[in-house]
């Protein structure tokens, strides 16, 4: 039987590996096969792939990646701080060119909490910094942490053309909860928003430094528009 060799590595390969139309590579590192198509590089089965991924201790971090207006974008916060602090900080994100200029923009989000039938709305346009109202301020005594979940999609959207992508618009939910308790109330948080520009950056604080460790974990996954 012949043998058929790729090339192959521990990353997802990049255009400057692939050399020709085709050409195929392989990631270990993941268990993905990829081609060259003829402008980048495309994971070969699977709708949705990993194109990001940190994880490291903090509340803060700048994902920096190449949107690309060909795919539809899905973002995944895990964010914890162990301790018995309160938490009244709402996570917000900067959006951001890849020389990491401010993108301005609106946004939109609403809260409920478990612990009371009341709902808030907080609202913002042109604006560089857009929130998300999702501070875990209330509850039960904590006596282990909190954690928020952030869940959301990035889509272009156009203005002439299918080429000709101006703006973009993120929307999603925001789960604050205890990481360690079964009675722990929850926050949930809407969110929606819109922003002009070239996005090539993230800056993404979700305030969760009440404590210590804090830990992050932030994935993207990105899903062919056509």
């Amino acid at each position: 039987m012949a043998i058929i060799r790729v090339k192959r590595g521990s990353t997802i390969p990049t255009t400057s590996k692939l050399s020709y139309l085709g050409e195929l590579a392989f990631d270990y590192g993941s268990n993905a096969l990829y081609a060259r198509g003829p402008s980048s590089v495309v994971k070969i089965g699977g709708e949705m792939e990993v194109v990001y991924f940190y994880e490291g201790y903090g509340y803060t971090h700048t994902l920096q990646y190449a949107f690309d207006p060909n795919y539809i974008y899905k973002v995944h916060i895990i964010s914890s701080t162990q301790g018995t602090s309160a938490d009244i900080s709402d996570t917000y994100i900067y959006y951001r060119t890849s020389a990491l200029s401010n993108l301005q923009g609106s946004y939109i989000t609403h809260h409920v909490n478990t612990e009371d039938s009341s709902h808030d709305v907080r609202v913002g346009k042109n604006s560089t910094v857009h929130y998300i109202k999702d501070s875990y301020a209330s509850g039960p005594v904590i006596t282990s942490g909190i954690t928020k979940v952030i869940d959301f999609e990035i889509s272009p959207t156009f203005k002439s053309s299918y080429n000709d992508t101006q703006q973009w618009v993120a929307y999603g939910k925001s789960i604050a909860s205890l990481s360690g308790q079964s009675d722990s109330s929850i926050k949930l948080a809407d969110f929606v928003h819109s922003f002009h520009g070239d996005l090539g950056a993230m800056y993404i604080n979700t305030g969760l430094n009440a404590g210590s460790p804090d830990s992050l974990s932030i994935t993207l996954y990105r899903i062919k528009r056509k």
